[in-house]
């Protein structure tokens, strides 16, 4: 069975307008590290820098590890979505999770690994980067599921359901007619033009960064230009001016090595008779 064609609009966008609020919030569902601590500058570095790490990363590994943590996504769920997810994922029981998802799972968390590392190393990586606090949240909420779930539940309906196939969130693919149906005029317009809307400032903000990018790449190739050109003028200048420098020198020898030859050449001068007499 084919996978539905899924189209994505990843590309960086212009983030420097918003509110810094909004600016954290946004990168903490990106499952960027200490975003709250950061200030606006540094969000925004860390920001592109996710996203960049996000267009590296294998789509499909990101949605094994959604599969493996049990995370409701649709599967044309966008990148972001997908890491938004991820990010509240807390689970540090790897089985069933694929060599791909592990991967992609220390590459989000900032490890350093490759993709020919085995699992046993990627493993012992994620599970030394757990925090101390995240460790005993875990260990505590483990054992109060424990605990509950004995009383609640018998352990097979849990072994049941942890075992269970697991299901992406039905895609939104009603028609228009249908979706006006269901929510009424304005909720189903809402949503179809606000998907719609979405699309279209994402490509129109992407073109304009782009225009932007190329701007600044032209202004600073004549920018480099010019400034080559003003370093070439000036050596010129200098030389010129040491040439200039070098010729009088030379000139002004000239005109003291023919003054003194001229000199010598006249002799003793005679002394006029009128001052012999005196």
């Amino acid at each position: 069975m084919s996978k539905p064609k899924h189209k994505e609009h990843d590309s960086f966008t212009t983030l420097a307008g918003m509110p810094l609020d909004e600016l954290t919030a946004y990168a903490a569902k990106l499952g960027v590290a200490h975003a709250r601590d950061a200030g606006q500058g540094e969000l925004l570095r860390l920001i592109r820098a996710r996203r960049e790490l996000l267009l590296e990363l294998d789509r499909q590994a990101l949605l094994d590890i959604c599969i493996w943590a049990r995370r409701p996504v649709r599967e044309s769920a966008a990148r972001e979505e997908l890491a938004g997810e991820i990010a509240t994922v807390r689970k540090m029981r790897f089985d069933g999770l694929s060599d791909g998802g592990l991967h992609a799972l220390c590459r989000l968390n900032l490890l350093a690994v490759t993709p020919r590392d085995d699992r046993g190393k990627m493993i012992r990586l994620l599970k030394k980067s757990e925090s101390w606090g995240k460790y005993l949240t875990r260990k505590r909420r483990r054992l109060v599921g424990s605990l509950i779930g004995k009383i609640v539940a018998p352990p097979a309906q849990d072994t049941h359901a942890e075992s269970g196939d697991y299901q992406f969130l039905p895609e939104d693919d009603r028609p228009l007619k249908q979706q006006i149906e269901e929510e009424g005029l304005v909720g189903g317009l809402t949503r179809r033009i606000k998907g719609v809307a979405d699309d279209y400032v994402r490509e129109k903000l992407d073109e304009i960064e782009r225009r932007i990018d190329s701007k600044l790449d032209e202004i600073d190739r004549r920018m480099g230009e010019w400034r080559d050109r003003e370093i070439r003028n000036r050596l010129k200048i200098v030389k010129i001016t040491v040439l200039a420098s070098i010729v009088v020198a030379l000139l002004s020898l000239g005109y003291d090595y023919v003054k003194r030859i001229t000199n010598d050449d006249a002799g003793p001068q005679s002394v006029p008779a009128e001052v012999a007499k005196e």
